[in-house]
């Protein structure tokens, strides 16, 4: 059971957003459960109540009292891992989106396909907990995420590499890398590795376990050292 929860003080775009993303779910035979707040705090203070537990938040960032960004940074400092897709009349706080890892920035009126686009990588993410679920020419693969070895990003395709095949996909290396769990790492603008599976690293490369080389950003060099210490640990 895929469950949403949306949040916006006024009652037009609630009712809106709420039949928009019904009418997705329907559509892609998803099974849904969504649950509606009139105010940020009332959506605050449930999600962060013992057992109620989302997948997705859509939420209008402005409303009165506490805004969608504060929300979402106590919904974070208590662990909360939900996927936040803000919905605004405005994009003032676009930029403070990233600070809580929010999975899209729409605009008002909604385009109903970047709402489609964000809710299935929601609801990808969230299904298959222990792996990916991508389509390769034509056909669904369910990955699991220890067979994944590092990502690589060809135009607006990804090209997954596991420890038995390749595998190509059409998305964003950006939207894939918001799929992935904590043991992987975008080294590069155009790489992400799986840490398990690194064998070392020295200035600015990385050599995998099945003996390929993937560059390291010198931005990002000191943070994959910490990375994989973490991941040792």
């Amino acid at each position: 059971m895929f469950r949403v929860a949306i949040c916006d003080d006024e009652a037009t775009s609630l009712q809106l957003n709420t039949a928009l993303t019904e009418n997705i779910l329907k559509e892609e035979g998803i099974q849904y459960e969504i649950q509606t707040f009139d105010s940020i705090e009332k959506m605050a203070d449930s999600l962060t109540k013992p057992g109620e537990l989302f997948d997705v938040l859509l939420s209008d960032i402005l409303a009165s009292g506490m805004n969608g960004i504060e929300a979402a940074e106590k919904l974070r400092s208590l662990g909360e891992k939900l996927d936040i897709i803000f919905i605004s009349s405005t994009a003032e706080y676009a930029l403070d989106g990233y600070k809580v890892q929010a999975l899209r920035y729409l605009k008002k009126p909604v385009d109903v396909e970047m709402l489609k686009e964000a809710l299935l990588i929601s609801y990808r993410k969230n299904a298959h907990k222990d792996g990916l679920s991508v389509t390769c020419d034509g056909k669904l693969y369910n990955l699991d995420f220890k067979d994944i070895i590092f990502i690589e990003s060809q135009a607006r395709d990804v090209e997954i590499t596991l420890k038995d095949r390749k595998v190509v996909t059409h998305m964003k290396i950006s939207d894939m890398e918001k799929m992935l769990p904590e043991n992987f790492f975008r080294c590069h603008r155009s790489y992400i590795v799986n840490l398990d599976e690194v064998e070392n690293i020295e200035r600015y490369q990385a050599t995998m376990k099945n003996e390929d080389y993937i560059p390291i950003s010198q931005q990002l060099y000191t943070e994959m050292k910490s990375r994989m210490y973490q991941n040792t640990r």
